[in-house]
């Protein structure tokens, strides 16, 4: 027993399918090929119509490029509806590996079968003894061989003949045509259980759909994503089916439905499916929101050469998550996966710098979790030269002091940034950044320079200073209420 059963999702893709064979189901004015609620295998068909005044009607199918001598299996299923016609099947096949079959290019060319005719809807072979659904193996029947290269050419060989004329060449294309006796009156016929190069078709809803995609390309943290399993038997017995998904860890499931068996969020056994039959289930999953708390404290003092560099930001970088189905039955196992990005997330950014040589004291408090940055930073510094005694040799330095903070809020689009250089620089600092509001103030003195900016909403704002001076700066930005 062999089942073949996808995985889907409800964007739209062709991709890997319960048949990655692709055809095409189109009406005109004369003839037309359309989704029929009658069906062999399942409860559809393809059923084909030319009317009156028209003279043919094809369903092209495309397949994966498959060498004529490895092609064993040519079959479908037909019922004829109504007055006199034929069906013939015409396999196009490539010889120069472009992947197309042409008419006109002498490297291709086309096999011709007439497979089966009827009159009245009764089979002609039988004598119109015998009606209704009815399989038909291509394979058995004779065959001509259209190609503008006339060593290929030959009417009326077997399909081994064929194979061994054409060997090396690809089937790409295949064509289902239907024919009327006459154009005086119109005439149809139901196709369905088409089996060719291994694919199979029955021209049910869901057979063509992606083995696996999310419905949601990309989500922020902490959203859902909504998967959906679809599967399907192919076979003409019913099937018992077991259907397993693999989360990824950094998901959380929420629910399914139908639910998973007894005991698990993961498994579904689907027991005697019939043949044609397919079914979906809807799974959705969180992406987990990271989180954490932190607080840091510390001091220095001393006489040398400081370097100080710290950062803080509560941004996230964005990443993949990826789950997996497998689905066994019948002897099977098929499996697939869909990825989603988690999309990075805006957040605040506070840095902090300090260097130069001499004299120095300095104090920090912070507090830190996804959510908010606290911040208060003292800094004492005075500018003398010091000379660093190594083991190999000493190093002067005499460096004038820097110091630079600077707080962003990626989401409100604004920071502050204040940047100090001199010889003596005696400042406080605190800050607190939360994702609506936050607020900066600093105090102090110093005899230097002061470079201070501001900006919001695009527009920014700034001020320098030179000397010896005494500041106070407070800034507030917060988001507007609608």
């Amino acid at each position: 027993m062999r089942v073949v059963a996808i995985l889907m999702l409800l964007l739209v893709s062709t991709a890997g399918a319960i048949t990655d064979a692709d055809y095409s189901i189109t009406k005109s004015k004369k003839s037309a090929a359309e989704i029929s609620g009658m069906g062999y295998h399942g409860t559809h068909s393809a059923r084909i119509s030319v009317y009156p005044g028209g003279s043919s009607k094809s369903v092209p199918i495309s397949i994966s490029p498959t060498r004529i001598e490895a092609l064993d299996t040519l079959k479908l299923w037909l019922h004829p509806a109504s007055n006199r016609g034929s069906i013939e099947l015409e396999f196009g096949l490539d010889g120069d590996s472009d992947e197309k079959s042409s008419t006109t290019d002498p490297d291709d060319a086309s096999i011709l079968i007439s497979l089966a005719s009827w009159s009245d809807g009764r089979w002609a072979d039988t004598g119109g003894n015998s009606n209704g659904w009815r399989e038909f193996d291509a394979s058995e029947s004779r065959a001509d061989i259209k190609s503008r290269d006339s060593q290929k050419s030959r009417k009326d060989v077997s399909w081994s003949e064929a194979q061994d004329i054409l060997r090396g060449m690809d089937v790409v294309r295949v064509y289902i045509r239907l024919k009327g006796a006459t154009k005086y009156e119109g005439v149809s016929c139901y196709v369905d259980y088409v089996r060719i190069a291994g694919e199979v078709i029955s021209f049910e809803p869901l057979e063509r759909d992606s083995i696996k995609k999310a419905k949601q390309s990309s989500v922020s943290p902490g959203s859902t994503i909504t998967y959906t399993i679809t599967y399907g038997n192919n076979l003409e017995v019913p099937a018992d089916i077991v259907i397993r998904e693999f989360y990824d860890q950094r998901t959380l499931f929420l629910e399914a439905y139908p639910p998973p068996d007894p005991g698990t969020n993961n498994v579904w056994t689907i027991r005697g499916l019939r043949p044609g039959e397919h079914g979906q289930i809807t799974v959705k999953v969180k992406t987990l929101r990271g989180s954490c708390t932190a607080g840091f404290d510390g001091s220095v003092s001393g006489v040398g050469y400081a370097s100080v560099y710290r950062r803080l930001s509560t941004e996230r970088e964005a990443y993949y998550v990826t789950n997996s189905v497998r689905i066994d039955g019948g002897g099977i196992n098929r499996s697939a996966s869909a990825t989603t990005k988690v999309r990075s997330q805006a957040g605040f950014v506070f840095e902090f710098a300090e260097h130069g040589s001499g004299s120095y004291e300095s104090s920090d408090d912070m507090d830190y979790s996804t959510t908010s940055i606290v911040f208060q930073s003292e800094s004492l510094a005075n500018r003398s030269p010091v000379t660093l005694n190594l083991s190999t040799r000493a190093i002067d330095y005499n460096s004038t002091w820097g110091l630079r903070w600077s707080c962003e809020n990626q989401k409100l689009t604004s920071y502050m940034r204040e940047i100090y250089y001199g010889d003596f620089i005696n400042l406080s600092g605190t800050g607190i950044m939360r994702s609506t509001r936050y607020t900066f103030e600093s105090r102090g003195s110093v005899e230097g320079m002061a470079d201070l900016r501001y900006m919001t909403g695009g527009s920014e704002v700034g001020t320098r200073l030179y000397g010896s001076f005494r500041l106070g700066s407070k800034g507030v930005l917060q988001k507007k209420s609608r």
